[in-house]
């Protein structure tokens, strides 16, 4: 059985179909959701789902790297096949990266490398483009730089407000997110 860890800071909504795609899966299980953000409503989906979830807030520490130092030492202590960011607000540091090198993936809506960080939709919508789309990759020790699993495209219409965009933007991340894992998982057989 393959097991994922899934990061993420905010609402969650890869997150639950992440888990709802994988629910009746026989090789494939989310083992854990791990939350930065104490009132992040990904908790909530998780204990609807029936997920282990845990929470190591981040405002709880002095600073930045206590929190990456807690958030190491709970990676290591159990064994999982792969990580995966859902939204997860905060840049992990080289050395997490570099010790689960190859097993942290991240989805990121835009056409990487284009619009990298954060508010990425509301960028591309504002810049007037005809296009922005996801990107799902691995991550790597910057940000928004791994390479590249999986790309698609999507055009931004002329009746499309940044919400509509979002909204058709996160409809495909849903849908596509899980696949991408599954064949992620696959591969690194």
């Amino acid at each position: 059985m393959k097991e994922i860890i899934i990061l993420a800071s905010g609402n969650g909504s890869n997150f639950e179909s992440i888990c709802v795609y994988f629910s009746k899966s026989k090789s494939i299980r989310v083992k854990q959701l791990i939350t930065d953000n104490k009132d992040a409503f990904v908790i909530q989906r998780a204990k609807k789902l029936n997920v282990d979830y845990k929470i190591i807030d981040y405002h709880c520490f002095n600073n930045k790297s206590e929190y990456n130092h807690t958030l190491f030492e709970h990676l290591k202590s159990f064994n999982f096949d792969l990580i995966v960011l859902a939204g997860y607000m905060r840049i992990l540091p080289d050395y997490i990266v570099n010790y689960y090198k190859g097993k942290i993936i991240n989805i990121h809506p835009s056409l990487l490398p284009n619009y990298k960080g954060i508010n990425a939709i509301a960028r591309a919508f504002e810049n007037k483009e005809k296009y922005t789309g996801i990107t799902i990759h691995y991550v790597d020790e910057g940000v928004d730089t791994g390479k590249i699993i999986f790309q698609k495209k999507v055009r931004i219409k002329k009746s499309d407000t940044i919400e509509s965009l979002e909204k058709r933007i996160h409809k495909i991340e849903h849908k596509t997110y899980p696949k991408i894992i599954k064949r992620v998982l696959a591969k690194n057989n």
